[in-house]
């Protein structure tokens, strides 16, 4: 039985060609991993939930004897109609947790198959297409020839037809094989075949582990208004939402940071100056304490004295999370400064003074 190896590759970054070659070997001095059997459920799909009639008629499992190698081989037969206007059917694996760590940082996928001289296509699936328009690459089988196929990641592109989605192969969700539109021709009747063995994943070199970015903001000098806020509490209030406050973290429970800030105000102050974590997103309803319980004396909002317009203060202190936040969002971990006063509660601009800015000659953020 004739046998014939297919890789892919490019040259100068942009020729895409499928070369024949007589061998396995890529050639080259860089030693790399050996390639990974992939390992899970096989299955298949067609397109008989958008009303299609394209069909697998088979899928068999057994060993076989190619080549002189007893394989295990994947057996798959089927139809393909136009009942549905794009119809198709195909087959893949329900592949275990280790091969799908595998594909994460794999440097190429590869597979032997005899099949039937129509085309197909290897679709690698991600999370973040969400139109269906997967990544893919699309091979042309030789009628009942053994032929290899190596695929390097960076040659998995999506059909023109979706919505460009960048590849991340840190987002897959499995790998599929699909019949190609190109021979779809008959409106009932298109039959197809293939026999394939041995899916592997090549498994790139590790990775170095990311440096641990350290939550900590440092915001300088800056001024923040707190609003009056009678309409829905009894002071004023103003809530700093900067993505560069927390560096992305997503506060969580049993956090720990230590706060550090100078400021002065704008006039005096009524009461007592509260602060601390809280999410105002609309999925937190528009408020979330995340550092204090609401109506707790136990764990409550920490403060400071009442303070004179100009007068100088500050203060260290320990905040621990004891509710998590939303998202990572900036805007659902922020940090809430608010002052009680006289006012109308439930009027909006009744406070009997008006809005007070605090100027912040340091405000520093260090998760513990």
């Amino acid at each position: 039985m004739k046998k014939t190896h297919k890789l892919a590759f490019a040259i100068l970054g942009c020729i895409l060609i499928t070369v024949v070659l007589s061998c396995a070997s890529t050639g080259g001095n860089k030693k790399k991993l050996p390639p990974v059997l992939a390992t899970g459920e096989w299955m298949t799909y067609n397109d008989r939930g958008s009303d299609g009639g394209s069909s697998i008629s088979n899928l068999e499992i057994k060993e076989e004897e190619i080549d002189g190698r007893l394989v295990k081989v994947y057996h798959v037969t089927g139809n393909v109609t136009t009942k549905f206007e794009y119809g198709f059917a195909g087959w893949g694996i329900d592949a275990d947790n280790a091969t799908m760590e595998l594909y994460k940082n794999a440097e190429a996928l590869s597979f032997y198959i005899i099949g039937d001289g129509k085309r197909y296509s290897i679709k690698f699936k991600i999370s973040s297409v969400e139109d269906y328009c997967y990544h893919e690459y699309t091979f042309t089988t030789t009628d009942g020839e053994v032929e290899y196929f190596e695929i390097p990641m960076a040659f998995f592109m999506q059909p023109s037809w979706g919505a460009p989605i960048k590849f991340d192969p840190t987002l897959v969700t499995g790998i599929e094989w699909q019949t190609h539109e190109s021979w779809r021709t008959d409106p009932n009747n298109n039959p197809f075949e293939i026999k394939m063995w041995d899916f592997m994943v090549h498994p790139g070199k590790p990775k170095p582990a990311a440096k641990e970015v350290p939550v900590t903001g440092v915001l300088g000098a800056f001024d923040l208004v707190l609003a009056d806020n009678f309409e829905y509490g009894d002071g004023y209030q103003g809530v700093i939402r900067t993505a560069n406050m927390l560096n992305g973290h997503k506060l969580t429970v049993g956090d720990s940071f230590s706060v550090k800030f100078t400021y002065t105000t704008s006039r005096d102050l009524e009461e007592a100056l509260e602060f601390g974590f809280v999410d105002v997103t609309p999925t937190a309803n528009y408020w979330k304490a995340l550092s204090w319980q609401d109506g707790s004396t136990e764990i409550g909002m920490p403060s400071l004295p009442a303070s004179k317009a100009g007068e100088e203060v500050s203060g260290e202190f320990t905040l621990t999370i004891v509710n998590n936040a939303t998202s990572a969002a900036a805007a659902a971990n922020g940090f809430v400064f608010t002052t009680k006063g006289q006012g109308r509660k439930g009027v909006a601009n009744s406070g009997a003074r008006r809005a007070v800015t605090l100027s912040f000659k340091e405000f520093t953020l260090v998760k513990n």
